[in-house]
């Protein structure tokens, strides 16, 4: 059933002319009014098969409007609000507000599309009529106006003649709002408004005398009140609150209460099949990834192909340590089995990849790294492929690690590996937005750090386009061999360049690492911290300050352990601190994870994470990230965007 609900004032006409806007094949008013089939066409309007129509006592037309829509074969229930006439008290407001409100619920309820006119009647019947509108939700609410005046000798009588048509061109219907969805004040967490609770007694007369008790309106009044109260609550709490629902993305209040609900609620991991789905689909940004540990054994094989026509070329410069590298992972090539066997040996089983320490997962790297991106074409493919998994797990942003000096043992400038990663990443910008990290190696002498600084620098002040992506710089490898106290004379001419800095701390060292990183190196960001509950007053610090923290779940787990340990790993405690932290691969290749599955590792390792707690992680990646400020709104717009359509198409009521 379509439906149409207006109110009604001094003159009947208002029905014939807003019936010759919804059933033009009936009762074609507008006849001679292309501007009326424009605004048909334009809103879709489909015909209707009932009008209701809201209206006082004392109203003196009704036998000819009954008996026009006799004449036109249109069903009409006319609602008589008992006890309305002259609005002269507030009862009688309440009264009429509480008739128009029920009977737009309880259309909304029964009608396949509803139309609501906002040109009958009193400014406050107008007004009540546009606000239950609001309230209930409707498919078009419209408003007929008089475009000239009628000419005076138009009289009522006409509008019953066939001659009516003559008049159309005095007429403009005019929209004032498309579909609009039902308010969160008749919807809210705690109790839905029940139209059972509400009902409309429809009798057979086309004219019935409604008794009504106010009450509608009053339940309106006292939930538009506490709305009031929960918008100022909700405004203190994501401007004021450090907790971690202040780390959620806004718009997502926007969802119904319902669905809010459920993602506070839904645990993940109990489905993984369905879990990997919805969160491979969110938008997801990924700040601790090292290029040089992206590939798995399969990968490694397809870069190291780039170059096989070179190896048997006995001309070539390329190093003996090169050739044997790139002859050694082809050996493999019809048997790639073996080589994940080669790489990882006993850590296939699972349970044995699993607290393995540092060393020995850098050493899983061997075949990768610096020992194979030596060449553009080495470079280029490993780029490429990386960009690939990136745009199948809907990375939007990245800020991506890697060693440009130490790609150059074959004869490519800083500036020549920095322009090939770029050229391959920038086929895929339509898909991410990539930023670049360089890692310093803790176990370079400080001698060749300084080198490396002064080679960032020099990269930094004269490669525009590496520029424009360059976001920081990383303190990387085994925390034990300098800490960052040792590092700051080092660091200075970076930190005057006001370059961002994150520090890998709090991995394998103690809570002291990670407040060295802050104090002496100004870390904007912390990979790892894994130690940091040892030290309150520093995770204070950490929230009062935003310091982001990277975790890598599988990563972690890998080399420090905390499978064994139910709720050992951090990650909740920190998220319920109001701590930035936010979950990355690491080493996505060795690792053998993507970021989608860190999500779910993330859940065995501290239990009870919800996709709230996901969504909540994402946005924390957005707000440490490094990127510029008109970069970062832009995606968390987009994120937003997703993430409203995504939850909504999973959970939607």
């Amino acid at each position: 059933m379509n439906l149409l609900i207006t109110t009604l004032g001094t003159s009947w006409q208002i029905v014939p002319e807003l019936l010759g806007i919804t059933n033009p094949l009936q009762y074609d008013f507008f006849r001679g009014s292309d501007e009326a089939k424009g605004f048909r066409k334009e809103n879709n309007i489909q015909p209707v098969d009932q009008c209701w129509i809201v209206t006082t006592e004392g109203q003196q037309d009704l036998q000819k409007l009954t008996n026009w829509a006799e004449r036109w074969k249109l069903k009409l229930k006319i609602f008589v609000c008992k006890g309305v006439n002259t609005f002269l008290d507030r009862s009688e407001l309440l009264k009429m507000r509480s008739l128009i409100y029920r009977a737009v619920f309880n259309g909304r309820e029964k009608a396949d599309k509803l139309y609501l006119s906002l040109s009958g009647g009193r400014k406050t019947m107008s007004a009540d009529m546009q606000e239950a509108g609001n309230l209930f939700g409707c498919d078009l609410m419209m408003h007929v106006v008089d475009k000239h005046g009628l000419p005076p000798e138009i009289k009522e009588d006409n509008l019953l003649g066939e001659d009516y048509g003559k008049y159309s061109a005095y007429f403009t219907p005019l929209v004032v709002s498309e579909k609009i969805q039902p308010s969160l004040v008749v919807a809210t967490d705690a109790e839905r408004l029940d139209v059972k609770v509400y009902p409309l007694t429809i009798a057979e007369e086309d004219v019935i005398s409604y008794e009504e008790d106010k009450s509608l309106a009053l339940e309106i009044a006292e939930r538009k009140k506490r709305s009031s109260q929960l918008y100022a609550n909700f405004y203190t709490q994501i401007t004021r609150n450090k907790n971690s629902d202040s780390s959620i993305f806004r718009e997502l209040y926007f969802l119904h209460p319902d669905i809010l609900r459920k993602l506070k609620n839904y645990i993940i991991g109990n489905d993984c099949e369905r879990d990997e789905k919805i969160i491979k689909s969110f938008p997801k940004a990924e700040l601790h990834s090292h290029l040089g540990g992206v590939l798995l054994p399969e990968e490694i094989i397809q870069v190291a192909e780039e170059e096989k026509d070179y190896i048997a070329d006995e001309s070539n410069l390329y190093s003996v340590t090169f050739k044997n590298t790139i002859q050694k992972i082809l050996s493999f090539k019809d048997d790639v089995k073996s080589f994940y066997k080669e790489i990882y040996g006993d850590y296939l089983n699972k349970g044995n990849y699993f607290k393995i320490g540092i060393d020995a997962y850098q050493r899983l790297g061997d075949f990768q790294g610096s020992k194979l991106l030596q060449t553009k074409k080495t470079i280029a493919k490993a780029a490429d492929i990386y960009a690939k998994k990136l745009a199948r797990e809907n990375v939007r942003y990245v800020e991506i690690r890697f060693s440009p000096y130490n790609y150059t043992r074959l004869g490519l400038s800083v500036h020549q590996v920095a322009d090939t990663i770029m050229d391959s990443l920038d086929l895929y910008k339509e898909k991410f937005l990539y930023k670049f990290i360089c890692i310093i190696g803790r176990e370079a002498s400080i001698e060749q750090i300084n080198k490396t600084v002064a080679t960032i620098n020099e990269l930094y002040e004269t490669n525009e386009r590496f520029r424009k992506s360059f976001v920081a710089v990383d303190l990387a490898g085994n925390e034990n061999v300098k800490r960052p106290e040792r590092l700051r004379e080092s660091f200075m001419p970076l930190l005057k360049n006001c370059i961002h800095v994150t520090i890998h701390a709090g991995e394998t060292d103690t809570v002291e690492s990670i407040w060295e990183a802050v104090y002496h190196l100004n870390a904007d960001r912390i990979g790892h911290g894994l130690n940091l509950l040892e030290k309150p007053e520093l995770l204070r610090h950490f929230a009062d300050k935003r310091i982001g923290i990277e975790m890598c779940p599988s990563s972690n787990d890998q080399i420090v352990g905390f499978s064994d340990k139910i709720n050992s790993y951090p990650l909740k405690k920190y998220m319920d601190a109001g701590l930035k932290v936010c979950l990355n691969t690491d080493d996505c290749g060795i690792s053998l994870t993507n970021l989608t599955n860190e999500f779910l590792k993330a859940r065995e390792l501290c239990q009870n994470l919800t996709l709230w707690d996901c969504v909540s992680l994402i946005r924390n990646s957005l707000t440490v990230a490094f990127c510029d400020s008109s970069e970062k709104t832009k995606l968390m717009h987009d994120f937003e965007d997703d993430l409203l359509k995504i939850l909504n198409k999973e959970f939607g009521l």
